[in-house]
């Protein structure tokens, strides 16, 4: 029985041992460094290293490369992020519309008038590095795909890196959504909730 219970801790560790896979969210502020962009589309880090950045974060726990750059500003700082993303290389990018305001956790809070704390983020961009959503989603390693196969984030298995994504929350903040401009290149959805 014990030849068996080492044999199979052997094997065990023999199938995870090719598995490249981190447990750990990151987070932290201005100005991000470049090798957390590593293996994104091309124009990413010009969107990310921009002076309205507060905060970012990247996640997911296992295995990470989705990266969060949160910023706050007013119209003028918005064009200057989208014309950004605009520019960046990749097939499809993505402009998402939500109800703001939003608060995030990984913002170290800014103490605004009367002493109240403010964690609003305005926009936030969101790019996965492709290395990372391979390993994770596109595994050739059976123990992986295993352990995914009846998780939430199945739905993943097999499909291509997203696109890039810009988010912009509009009510609470400085943005006036008749004075934003689209580039050409950028798809827009509306996700906002009628309710709000």
């Amino acid at each position: 029985m014990k030849i068996f219970r080492f044999s199979f801790l052997i094997f065990a560790i023999c199938i995870f041992a090719d598995v490249k896979i981190k447990a750990s969210i990151a987070a932290g502020t201005p100005p991000i460094d470049a090798y957390f962009l590593k293996n994104c589309p091309e124009g990413s880090i010009a969107v990310a290293q921009l002076q309205s950045s507060i905060g970012w974060w990247e996640g997911p726990p296992f295995g990470g490369g989705e990266n969060h750059i949160l910023y706050r500003g007013d119209n003028d700082a918005f064009a200057e992020a989208l014309a950004k993303f605009s520019a960046i290389h990749a097939t499809n990018l993505d402009l998402t519309i939500r109800n703001g305001p939003k608060n995030d956790q990984f913002v170290v809070p800014k103490i605004g008038e009367e002493g109240k704390s403010d964690s609003r983020v305005d926009w936030e961009f969101v790019v996965w590095n492709s290395e990372s959503w391979n390993n994770l989603y596109n595994s050739t390693n059976a123990a992986l795909t295993k352990i995914f196969k009846d998780s939430p984030v199945a739905s993943n298995l097999g499909k291509p890196v997203p696109a890039p994504q810009l988010i912009v929350y509009l009510g609470g903040g400085e943005i006036d959504e008749s004075k934003i401009k689209i580039p050409a290149n950028v798809h827009v959805r509306d996700e906002r909730s009628k309710n709000k």
